[in-house]
């Protein structure tokens, strides 16, 4: 019992950390949208510094929803090579080689 109680409180500790973290990160995100308001009001106007924030925000927003719908790749060393399924037709390589050796063996007798 002692390890789900202490499961369950350390899930309740990374939950409260990541609330509070994600809290922070959108006050940060308000008050750096209203430093830009203020950087950008007096250079371009009004409708132009509105126009910028908005599209930040949008490439920002359709830069997450792109890597959020993104499928996950195989990692490069999980690949296993695609092998075919043997058949009476083609033996494993070993036997192909030494078929083929027999063969060229037996081409070069009939030649002498």
């Amino acid at each position: 019992m002692f390890a789900i109680e202490e499961k369950v409180a350390r899930t309740a500790k990374r939950a409260g950390l990541l609330s509070g973290g994600l809290l922070l990160c959108a006050v940060g995100c308000a008050f750096l949208t209203v430093a830009a308001w203020f950087a950008l009001l007096p250079l371009v106007g009004i409708e132009v510094a509105a126009l910028i924030i908005a599209g930040a925000y949008l490439g920002v927003g359709c830069i997450c929803i792109g890597v959020a719908m993104n499928k996950p790749q195989k990692p490069v060393h999980d690949h296993q090579p695609a092998r075919s399924p043997a058949s009476a037709d083609s033996p494993p390589i070993m036997q192909a080689f030494m078929y083929g050796l027999q063969a060229g063996a037996q081409a070069d007798q009939r030649r002498h």
